[in-house]
């Protein structure tokens, strides 16, 4: 520090007496930092590159910031520096990755070394180790501006002052984030060995023949969900199938099936006790995997992180579940229903500008292609045993016995407001180019299930009068009686919504719940594996 201020004082002494009498130069000499800052060609020290920062402008600001001496030979900040680099194992990083090998490093490059994975450490942890872009690309709408966060400067120069501060800083403070942490974190590094479930026809209640009965058993005593005095059969022997005790056929009795409705309610699986390919997949994923899942998982948090805005709200394509945040508190939530494997929810980034209540449903060309036309050509009555309008381009409504349904052209198919409408009572609109939005639904009845993927790219919500309550209570009482009215109506409105929330359509298939315990969900999308393989290659490299 004396250093530091030896520099400023000499410096500033300097230009005063330079604009007092222009007659003396005070020389001051450059620090190697400095020299090495300033130089057309500084010297190679093998530096990471920054994502979100150039390299050579984040080390400037920060050794400024140090009044561009050596940072690192204070050994107590050093020391700090270790202690929470080794905490980003929590986070499901690697910290040797970012503890680089000085050993045969000049001066100089050391402490370079050490600052460049520093920033790069602060980095990662706060935008994600992996671009997202380049593994599960996000639409951003252009009116979206970049939620305001402290740069990976800003960041390092914190950690001047305190390093776990700095790291505080960086580390996401949602609350999806930090519970998954803390759930990491009590995992153990091995889990129990299970047997390979075999593969076979669907396992049910009733079923007391099937052999993989004992499978199952053994399963659900080593995951901690049934007592091993619950049903008989040891388990510190191997399954032979020749043995006349193990072999006996077992009672899928209501204790076996309530163990199995518990485990498939961990993994986000309709709790009915069949064991059939969702079940049996949850079963034969390893400990390991289930580790990486977490992983990624936090990844894919430290991204959403990094792009949520103060006013968001959050959908899980993949658990079928929404979230609207104020800052990190919980304003509304509800069951959704998202698109289906097929046609998959899109990620994007947008905001909410418009409602409109009694909307009509124009069907889209995806939707018209594969599942109208197939069915208006093969039911003659189609037209009279539905609500459904047939029109051309502007409007007009056409006869539909006119059409060649096997070559329709310039046409559309609208269905109007009403009770059956797919759309429900109303409509939350947002600019994206897929055509998708959030919508009320006729179809309640599939919120009770556990997997939800069943729309063809829409978000259907379960609870969409209480959104759109939430988006109109800044209105005065006449405002929201007229809107009242006009929902009544049955006629279409669409009401403006100003500074509506942030959408993000997003996806992850791990989360904590309040009581520290881990939900899974399926992977509808097949998103999890590509995303595992790449997290493992990245968090491999030293």
């Amino acid at each position: 520090m004396l250093k530091k201020c030896t520099v400023l004082f000499v410096s500033c002494l300097g230009s005063l007496v330079l604009n007092a009498h222009a007659e003396y130069t005070v020389n001051v000499p450059l620090t190697p930092v400095q020299d090495w800052l300033q130089s057309d060609s500084p010297s190679d020290c093998g530096l990471p590159e920054l994502r979100t920062q150039k390299l050579h402008e984040a080390l400037a600001e920060l050794y400024q910031a140090q009044g561009y001496i050596f940072i690192w030979k204070n050994q107590g900040l050093l020391q700090d520096l270790l202690e929470q680099l080794a905490e980003l194992q929590s986070d499901g990083l690697n910290p040797a990755q970012y503890m680089p090998d000085i050993r045969k490093a000049e001066a100089l490059c050391a402490e370079l070394q050490i600052s460049a994975h520093y920033l790069l450490a602060l980095e990662h942890l706060s935008r994600g180790r992996l671009n997202q872009q380049e593994h599960e690309p996000v639409w951003e709408s252009s009116a979206m501006m970049t939620p305001i966060r402290e740069s990976v400067a800003q960041l390092g120069i914190l950690g001047l002052e305190s390093m776990r501060n700095a790291f505080e800083h960086a580390r996401p403070d949602l609350p999806l984030y930090l519970q998954l942490r803390d759930a990491f974190i009590a995992m153990p590094e091995a889990g129990p060995q299970l047997p390979p479930f075999p593969d076979g026809p669907l396992l049910k209640p009733g079923n007391d023949r099937d052999p993989r009965l004992r499978v199952l058993m053994q399963h659900m005593q080593l995951r901690g969900l049934l007592d091993p005095e619950a049903t008989a059969g040891p388990l510190d022997r191997p399954l032979l199938a020749d043995d006349p005790v193990q072999a006996q056929p077992l009672s899928y009795d209501q204790v076996l099936q309530e163990a199995v409705r518990q485990f498939q309610r961990q993994q986000g699986l309709q709790p009915d006790a069949v064991v059939g390919p969702q079940t049996l997949a949850a079963l034969n994923m390893t400990h390991a995997q289930r580790l990486q899942q977490v992983r990624i998982n936090l990844e894919r948090m430290r991204w959403m992180e990094a792009r949520r805005q103060y006013h968001s709200l959050l959908v899980n394509a993949a658990g079928s579940r929404a979230l609207l945040l104020e800052g990190n508190e919980v304003r509304w939530q509800s069951r959704v229903q998202s698109g289906s494997p097929d046609r998959a929810t899109p990620m994007l980034d947008s905001r909410i500008n418009r409602v409109t209540l009694n909307p009509s449903w124009t069907i889209p060309p995806t939707i018209l292609k594969e599942d109208k036309l197939p069915q208006i050509r093969s039911n003659p009555a189609y037209f009279s045993e539905r609500n459904m309008q047939v029109l051309d381009h502007q409007g007009n409504q056409l006869d539909p016995a006119q059409i060649d349904w096997h070559n329709p052209r310039g046409i559309l198919l609208r269905q109007p407001p009403g009770p059956d409408n797919p759309l429900g009572r109303m409509v939350f609109r947002f600019d994206n180019p897929f055509a998708v939005y959030l919508h009320d639904t006729p179809s309640q009845s599939l919120f009770a299930r556990a997997v939800r993927n069943v729309s063809s790219g829409c978000v259907r919500v379960e609870q969409a009068s209480e959104l759109a309550d939430y988006l109109f209570y800044t209105l005065d009482q006449q405002q929201r009686e007229r809107i009242e009215q006009r929902m009544t109506s049955g006629r279409t409105h669409e009401i403006a919504v100003r500074n509506g929330p942030q959408v993000l359509l997003t996806y992850w298939t791990a989360e904590a719940l309040e009581d520290g315990s881990l939900r899974f969900s399926p992977d509808p999308y097949s998103m999890d594996e590509p995303l595992a393989q790449a997290y493992h290659r990245a968090i491999a490299q030293q």
